[in-house]
């Protein structure tokens, strides 16, 4: 069944853009969670498209210079205000936006349905959430969602080396923050529900030791412990003081010091091994997390 949805090409069509990429999670409730990369060099002629209505949130990270703009919601317009470089600025889907922009686009919008909120907000025991708190049409310097969409930046340009856990990660991390900070509710006041029990954290570890080539997903991590997606990605960080993506990115190094102290493969063959998209792409993770190069670092032990 084809997907429905503001993100990816269907979002890029509203705006009379051609290819728009879009990475996507379903960590909670199985349902997507999208992040849509839109450029257009030259401002628009005139009006996008209107939004299908549905239920749920676009919420928009501005990248470019400010950017004077228009917005209609169910066809009537709406007072807004230019946005600022690093602004984000939300908007209800179910309002069918339309807008103007008066200067090139580049964003990051992040399409979030209600269900995912819900789904957030129950599983940190904190109830349900009403509508977001926010103006339409007025952007906000959030600092947490300018970071997390900075972190998913080099995604959009190196597609070839993105894992899953780790966007699964990032999207989680603005579903839970926009929870908090438009929908009113403390996640961190509600009980704790602990770390892994014992035998998940060794089953969560044999899967992602076997899936180094970072296909696997926070939700088919969850599933074998039995456990929500936002549920285990606290309990996993709880058991081992790191995310599943920086845990698959620590046992990927692992594997490659045990390949070049033990072996003669090259690095391009030990990059293949350990489920890195290729040898600079090695190379640059092997030397953030270890301080030198691997081919440096075989060379020190094994002279």
């Amino acid at each position: 069944m084809e997907e429905t949805g503001a993100y990816g090409n269907r979002l890029g069509g509203h705006f009379r853009i051609g290819d728009t990429p879009a990475l996507v999670s379903r960590t909670l409730h199985h349902t997507p969670v999208a992040v849509t990369r839109c450029r257009l060099d030259a401002p628009s002629h005139g009006p996008t498209l209107p939004i299908p209505a549905e239920n749920a949130y676009m919420l928009v990270l501005h990248l470019g210079a400010r950017i004077p703009r228009e917005l209609w919601l169910d066809g009537q317009s709406v007072r807004t205000e230019p946005m600022n470089p690093g602004e984000a600025a939300l908007h209800d889907l179910r309002r069918r936006p339309a807008f103007k922009v008066y200067a090139p686009i580049n964003s990051l919008n992040f399409y979030i349905p209600r269900r995912c909120l819900d789904a957030c907000a129950d599983d940190a025991d904190g109830g349900q959430i009403g509508d977001l708190n926010f103006t339409p049409g007025i952007g906000v310097t959030d600092k947490i969602v300018a970071a997390l969409g900075d972190a998913l930046l080099p995604a959009f340009d190196r597609a070839d080396q993105v894992n899953k856990l780790f966007v699964d990660h990032v999207t989680a991390a603005v579903v839970a923050h926009i929870v908090e900070a438009f929908g009113g509710l403390k996640l961190g006041n509600g009980p704790s529900r602990g770390a892994l029990a014992v035998w998940q954290e060794r089953r969560v570890k044999e899967i992602i030791d076997a899936n180094l080539d970072g296909e696997v997903t926070v939700m088919q991590l969850a599933a074998a412990c039995g456990l929500s997606g936002h549920h285990f990605s606290r309990a996993f960080r709880r058991s081992t003081g790191v995310a599943p993506h920086q845990w698959l990115l620590q046992r990927r190094i692992e594997k490659a010091k045990q390949l070049l102290r033990q072996s003669r493969l090259p690095l391009s063959e030990v990059a293949a091994v350990c489920g890195f998209a290729h040898q600079s792409h090695f190379t640059r993770a092997f030397a953030r997390l270890v301080g030198v190069s691997p081919g440096r670092w075989r060379r020190l032990r094994c002279g």
